[in-house]
């Protein structure tokens, strides 16, 4: 049977594995020498496994959110202008996503973080094909994490856009949460995604699972990582550009598929837009936009 740990603590899903070792002393240490909430388990192997985890934020219901225009003013600010354009179609994409679900089970696991909204606009390489560009913008936004909830929703759908700023007529596969065929052809695009920015943050301690004959990582939603599949062995720069790249491969082959099930194979080559025509695609062609219906 295979040896599997948690990566989110079962409990407490703001918390994540941060220590391993067969040593209970050294991991009552570490949790000593921790500045943040901490949590133990152990595991009953043959050789027991005790594992320390880590929480820094308060796990929030929707119920809480007020993105307001005021508020989201004041956060945006110091954003340049396609900054400050993004930021505003992702919050209400995700207050789009709010209203579709039930607020109370939607759950907001950290902060809003606009400047990486920035970051990630910067490190697109505009001008290429359309599902390149449309894959990097996914992935970007979704490496960088900068949403409290639905960043990989919220992605999809900027990659929608942005293949509408080329082709207002494109019409995108049905997008639907609760639709069986897109759950079918779309879910295991989003766990692979999953599970690559999960590995890529955490390539070290993963290693040390490995060594400590460790087969599988299961983190929330039930998706199992099995250690035997992926490169540990590396400095953790080294692997934050390694599965950075291969995420963005893999966004970008969501975007092939996405042009392909939609029979637009003739945007496959087609160069994408410029930041700039994005931009502007965003703020003036998308003003009567229910993003309800996208959810």
């Amino acid at each position: 049977m295979a040896r599997l740990v948690f990566y989110h603590h079962p409990q407490a899903e703001n918390f994540s594995l941060k220590f391993s070792s067969v040593s209970l002393g050294e991991i009552q240490s570490l949790r000593e020498q921790s500045a943040e909430p901490t949590k133990l388990i152990g595991y009953p192997f043959e050789t027991p496994i005790y594992v320390l985890y880590e929480g820094d934020t308060e796990i929030e219901s929707a119920e809480e959110i007020d993105f307001d225009k005021e508020w989201l003013s004041s956060r945006i600010s110091d954003l340049p202008r396609a900054g400050q354009v993004v930021a505003f179609r992702l919050v209400e994409l995700l207050e789009a996503a709010v209203d579709v679900r039930e607020a109370d089970e939607f759950r907001l696991y950290k902060e809003f973080e606009p400047k990486k909204i920035h970051e990630a606009l910067n490190h697109t390489s505009w001008r290429k094909s359309v599902p390149e560009v449309a894959g990097e913008v996914m992935s970007n936004l979704i490496l960088r994490h900068s949403l409290p909830n639905a960043n990989h929703r919220t992605g999809i759908a900027m990659l929608q856009f942005c293949i509408e700023s080329v082709d207002p007529d494109f019409t995108m596969p049905r997008t639907h949460v609760d639709d069986d065929t897109w759950r079918e052809w779309v879910d295991p695009y989003i766990i692979d995604s999953k599970r690559l920015i999960t590995v890529r943050r955490n390539n070290l301690r993963f290693k040390k699972l490995k060594e400590l004959d460790i087969d599988l990582v299961e983190r929330k939603d039930g998706i199992q990582i099995r250690l035997a599949e992926f490169d540990l062995d590396m400095h953790w720069r080294e692997a934050l550009s390694k599965y950075a790249s291969l995420h963005e491969t893999h966004c970008t082959e969501f975007a092939q598929a996405v042009l392909k099930r939609a029979e637009r194979d003739d945007l496959l080559n087609q160069p994408g837009p410029t930041k700039q025509e994005f931009i502007t695609y965003l703020e003036e062609g998308l003003v009567e936009r229910d993003f309800r219906e996208m959810f």
